[in-house]
């Protein structure tokens, strides 16, 4: 709507659309059926889909959109109903992103709302994309884990985050277009080729996740003990440093704020890296 390529019949319709019954908001406790709260840094609300009812038609636009936006013709994964137990996992993940990052778990958790777990032959570990706004997706195997839990929430709130910023921020140069891009190719991805955008985004992940596990790494939760987390951050830096130092040499693709985002994130990555013995945290984009 910004860049002015929508028409008028074109623009968001939802917001018009009549019967549907309106979850509560994020500040809000109040309780819904259709969900179990979690709360979240700063006493938000964040709600977890526990009851898929085909009759209500809020429920049906959001399995509509999730497929439209998560799902290929021949997927066979699906949300599903979340247990208590699932709950239960997703609610000590935020507990434990709480005490290990407090300001990044305040700052990228503000940028959710919804988590549907998801099943099924095929299914992601975890996933998010921008026509699902402040919504995130975990396949039911990675809920059998705590620590494996917080890493999938951290990692697709990361994403939301960076979503809601590219709304108000220049972070790519006019006129950007994915499919035209320049590509960067992950060496621990046999045969991909990532667009300009995909590529910082990971980075901007890999960047979180360095300091997640660092955090692991340095902690003596009993909850934890289990994770190698020196090799997740080692992984992780060596995966953020291999992305960052591409996507800054490719200052073209970038806009105004994307090179000054590049340059925070190489910052901060910077600092986990000599400093990774102490838990440092990062802070909020500012």
């Amino acid at each position: 709507m910004r860049a002015g390529r929508l028409g008028e019949d074109e623009a968001v319709t939802l917001p018009s659309c009549t019967g549907l019954t309106t979850p509560p908001g994020p500040r809000t406790a109040k309780a819904d059926s259709r969900f179990a709260g979690v709360v979240a840094p700063s006493g938000r609300t964040v709600r977890v889909l526990t009851r898929v009812d085909r009759e209500d038609s809020w429920t049906l636009r959001f399995l509509d959109i999730f497929r439209e936006g998560l799902t290929e013709t021949d997927s066979k994964y699906a949300i599903v109903e979340a247990t208590g137990p699932e709950v239960d996992t997703i609610r000590q993940a935020v507990d434990l992103l709480s005490r290990l990052l407090p300001h990044v778990a305040t700052s990228v958790l503000s940028h959710l709302s919804y988590v549907g777990v998801v099943a099924g032959p095929g299914a992601f570990e975890s996933a998010s994309d921008r026509k699902v706004p402040r919504a995130i997706f975990i396949n039911r195997d990675a809920l059998t884990g705590v620590p494996r839990t917080s890493e999938a929430i951290l990692h697709e709130c990361v994403h939301q985050k960076l979503y809601d910023i590219q709304l108000v921020q220049p972070i790519y140069r006019v006129g950007y277009d994915a499919k035209t891009a320049a590509t960067v190719r992950p060496a621990w991805h046999e045969d991909a080729a990532w667009s300009f955008d995909r590529a910082l985004a990971a980075s901007h992940v890999y960047v979180h996740l360095s300091a997640f596990y660092a955090s692991l790494e340095c902690g003596l939760d009993p909850a934890t003990s289990h994770v190698d987390a020196v090799g997740g951050r080692t992984r992780s830096i060596g995966r953020a440093r291999f992305l960052l130092d591409a996507v800054a040499g490719l200052p073209a693709e970038s806009g105004p704020a994307g090179l000054r985002f590049i340059s925070w994130l190489n910052e901060q990555l910077e600092h986990i890296e000599a400093s990774a013995s102490t838990a440092p945290q990062i802070q909020g984009v500012k």
